[in-house]
C-alpha cells in the first residue's frame, strides 16, 4: 500500500493544524484561505487528502518525504510545546533550562510550581489568539522582558494581600520572554 493512502490520526491533522495557523500568522495565508484550508485538513482521511492543503508552504517543502505521522509530537523534552485548537498541561522538567511555548487559538498551562533552589529557567511564551498560564510558587523570581500587541501580560498573586515574601538569594529564576499577540500571557503565583 502507498504511504499516501495510510489513514491518518488526529495528531496529523493537528500538526497540519498548527502549521496553517504559522502561516496565517506569518501573512503566508488570508484568513479566508486559512479557513478553507483547515476545514480541507480536518476532514482529510489519509495522507493524500492532506498533502495538498500544505503543498505550497515552506513547512511542507521543507521536507516533503516525511510523513505528517513520522513527525515527533512537540513539548517533550528540549522540544517546543505548540497548542492550537486546545488545551494542554504541562509540568516540564526543569533541567532542560528553555521553554518555548506557542498557543494559537488555544492555551498552554504550565506548573512551574516548586521548582528546586537554584534553578533558572528560560521561557519563551508567545500567543496569538490564544493563552499562555504559567503557575510559579511564592518566593519565586520572575523576569518578565516579553512584549504584546493587542493583547496582554499579566502577573496574579494568589497569596496574601499586601505582603509578598522576598526571594532567598537561591531562589528559583523564571525567566519570561516571547510576545502576545491578540493574546494572553498570565503568570499565576499560587
Amino acid at each position: 500500500m502507498d504511504e499516501l493512502e495510510l489513514r491518518i490520526s488526529d495528531a496529523d491533522r493537528e500538526r497540519a493544524a498548527a502549521a496553517l495557523h504559522t502561516a496565517v500568522g506569518e501573512g503566508r495565508l488570508t484568513w479566508v484561505e486559512h479557513e478553507e484550508r483547515l476545514a480541507g485538513v480536518y476532514s482529510a482521511r489519509t495522507e493524500s487528502e492532506l498533502v495538498p492543503w500544505l503543498a505550497d508552504l515552506p513547512v511542507a517543502r521543507a521536507a516533503p518525504a516525511v510523513p505528517v505521522s513520522a513527525v515527533p509530537m512537540s513539548g517533550a523534552a528540549g522540544e517546543p510545546l505548540r497548542v492550537a485548537l486546545g488545551k494542554v498541561r504541562r509540568r516540564p522538567d526543569p533541567a532542560v533550562g528553555r521553554l518555548d511555548v506557542d498557543a494559537t487559538l488555544g492555551a498552554a498551562v504550565l506548573d512551574l510550581r516548586d521548582l528546586p533552589a537554584g534553578t533558572v529557567l528560560d521561557v519563551v511564551a508567545n500567543s496569538l489568539l490564544g493563552k499562555v498560564e504559567v503557575h510559579v510558587s511564592p518566593g519565586t523570581r520572575l523576569v518578565d522582558t516579553g512584549t504584546a500587541s493587542l493583547g496582554k501580560r499579566t502577573t496574579v498573586d494568589h497569596g496574601r494581600r499586601g505582603s509578598r515574601p522576598i526571594p532567598r538569594p537561591d531562589a528559583p529564576v523564571v525567566r519570561l520572554s516571547g510576545h502576545s499577540l491578540l493574546g494572553h500571557v498570565r503568570v499565576t503565583i499560587c
